[in-house]
């Protein structure tokens, strides 16, 4: 029926209050598309209103190309908007391929709110698993999320929906989580993920999950993921099942390398950092000790040089994967910059000043000392 076509609440059915005195009020003159959607208390005084309309404005994204049936979305209620305070709804559908699903407030990994949703026990059921990220590992369970799995949640044959009510997810759970966000933020960070595979069917929150198939992130803007909130509405209101979605779905970009990217870096990072410590400078180095004739400017100094550019690719190729995941304040990272920037600004002019001791006096040095412990550290560090 047309939004502007419009009748006399007599002639749907509905009886007009009567006016002190026995008078009948005057019919009242709504939209139809409002007495489908909405409400009206006849015990409040309503000439020429109509009704509110049950509605919410809910901002929905479609990350991954080979899963187009798997959606994300997130509404917030005026008052929360309000009070720069209170719940937050977000909903999870998904195939039933996925072992897991996720969804997570942050940018990345490290410091994200996680919520991972996976069938239950019964395998009719499902289980909400809010989580802290850590890093590129697994998330670790939380119970400082004030979050709910309302009712309205479901498994089917072909899908599962996750509808959840979160009242603490505009800030950070604890520490290591940092996200936070205001309820109008034109551009809130999520994360998203999910692992293919046979179902968990765990009631368990903390269950251990597998590496995801495929992850990212993306922002959307919740100004336009408004809505009024109803009156006289408990904790298992569901606003996304008042049908209305007045925003066009936003897409989300992958902007986090895919496991696949990630595992061919980290083979990529430790064949060259293993070939350059306990390959290349052992080798390279080893004839002069054991007295074996050396062309130490013509063979021994190139080589040495060519390991420690392999050394500087592996650093860079370490420092980009550490970076993207979030480990770069992890220990090895750390241990890894300072060695290799030691190794780049002594090495090479210790070498040579030992050279030049070694021509002149025919023996060590401490620059030859130098020179062996800096390599030998390298290999403890990559054991």
């Amino acid at each position: 029926m047309e939004l502007d076509r419009w009748m006399d609440i007599k002639d749907v059915g509905l009886a007009c209050p009567t006016l002190p005195g026995g008078s009948e009020r005057p019919p009242t003159r709504v939209s139809v598309s409002s007495l489908q959607c909405g409400h009206f208390d006849f015990s409040r005084p309503f000439w020429g209103s109509t009704a509110p309309l049950a509605t919410a404005n809910i901002v929905t994204f479609t990350p991954s190309t080979s899963h187009p049936n798997l959606t994300y979305s997130v509404t917030v209620p005026d008052t929360t908007t309000q009070q720069n305070a209170g719940p937050i709804y977000l909903q999870i559908r998904a195939p039933r391929t996925l072992q897991w699903v996720a969804l997570g407030q942050g940018s990345r990994m490290a410091g994200a709110n996680i919520f991972v949703v996976y069938t239950s026990a019964s395998g009719t059921n499902l289980t909400l698993s809010p989580r802290l990220g850590r890093g590129h590992i697994e998330p670790q369970y939380t119970d400082l999320a004030n979050a709910t799995l309302l009712p309205s949640s479901s498994v089917t044959d072909d899908t599962i929906e996750a509808t959840i009510r979160c009242t603490n997810c505009l800030a950070s759970w604890s520490s290591p989580s940092d996200t936070s966000y205001a309820p109008t933020a034109t551009a809130a960070p999520f994360i998203w993920a999910y692992h293919t595979g046979s179902p968990l069917n765990s009631s368990s929150p903390e269950e251990t999950i597998t590496i995801h198939t495929d992850m990212g992130s993306t922002t959307l803007d919740l100004s336009h993921a408004q809505f009024a909130l109803p009156e006289h509405t408990n904790s298992t209101f569901n606003p996304f099942a008042l049908t209305s979605q007045s925003t066009a779905p936003e897409q989300g970009r992958n902007t986090l390398p895919s496991p696949t990217k990630t595992r061919a870096i980290l083979i990529v990072h430790g064949t060259l950092m293993a070939t350059a410590f306990l390959l290349c400078f052992p080798l390279f180095a080893l004839p002069i000790p054991l007295g074996v004739k050396y062309n130490i400017p013509g063979l021994h100094a190139p080589l040495q040089l060519f390991t420690l550019c392999l050394t500087i690719i592996g650093l860079g190729t370490g420092v980009y994967l550490a970076t993207t995941v979030s480990t770069l304040k992890h220990a090895h990272p750390i241990i890894g910059i300072i060695l290799v920037g030691a190794l780049v600004l002594f090495q090479p002019l210790a070498g040579y000043l030992q050279h030049r001791h070694w021509k002149r006096e025919a023996a060590k040095s401490v620059f030859g000392l130098d020179v062996c412990g800096l390599q030998g550290f390298g290999k403890m560090e990559k054991r």
